[in-house]
């Protein structure tokens, strides 16, 4: 494995001719894909604009793809392209395998190896949406739920359900309270992230608290992606 990361991370260097840094995380979910293609989304800093610049040319529609995303891009540059990207895939007509999935690569900074997180589950709302608005729109699909939604802010701040957490808090304080909150209930946690925020802070997270998940507590597939200005006047939780 230990070869085949190596091989992977000199290949990434040489076929692009690009620097693009990798978001670090201290756990593998995934170490091993097999049969997948490339997927490359650089930083492209032209003057003050941070621009994404995506290299999709050697994927191959039946394979598993490995998106490999710079890790300083900011979700409002980086979540757009991606999206553009899973829409491409899930219209395709010909050259489709079902099973072929999406993942993303990372380095497990404790292991020192090439890791991977699938997210072709995963559905982003993006700009004008937060979790608290999604749940009060759908009472009967959350009848059967306790939910939490976390709230990613600048400056590293968190909060779950409005109250604040310290960051390095948030993962014991969840993993505590969904132990005596669910009063009987599965447990639905939902994220959401300042657009402004970078991939490597949505990316760590994510791989952090998805070390919660069991027969009982879930982290939802919808990914909330918001523009702080465009949500509507709300008791939003936030």
């Amino acid at each position: 494995m230990k070869k085949l990361t190596l091989f992977f991370c000199v290949l990434l260097m040489i076929s692009c001719q690009k620097e693009l840094e990798l978001v670090k995380a201290n756990r593998t979910i995934d170490s091993t894909v097999v049969d997948h293609s490339p997927v490359y989304i650089f930083l492209d800093a032209k003057g003050k604009d941070t621009l994404a610049e995506v290299n999709r040319k050697n994927t191959i529609g039946t394979t598993n793809w490995i998106f490999n995303v710079d890790k300083r891009l900011p979700l409002k540059v980086a979540i757009p392209e991606i999206i553009q990207l899973q829409e491409r895939r899930d219209k395709a007509q010909f050259h489709k395998n079902e099973e072929a999935g999406n993942f993303y690569s990372y380095t497990d900074s404790v292991q020192k190896t090439l890791a991977f997180m699938p997210f072709k589950e995963v559905k982003y709302t993006y700009n004008s949406y937060f979790s608290t608005i999604y749940i009060k729109e759908n009472p009967d699909y959350h009848l059967h739920f306790q939910t939490f939604s976390v709230n990613f802010k600048l400056k590293n701040k968190v909060s779950v359900d409005g109250n604040e957490v310290e960051m390095s808090e948030l993962f014991s304080f969840l993993k505590d309270y969904t132990t005596f909150a669910g009063e009987g209930k599965r447990i639905l946690i939902y994220l959401n992230f300042d657009e402004r925020l970078t991939f490597e802070h949505y990316l760590s997270k994510v791989i952090e608290l998805k070390a919660l998940e069991n027969e009982l507590v879930a982290i939802s597939p919808i990914h909330f992606i918001y523009d702080k200005k465009k949500l509507p006047d709300c008791e939003c939780g936030m």
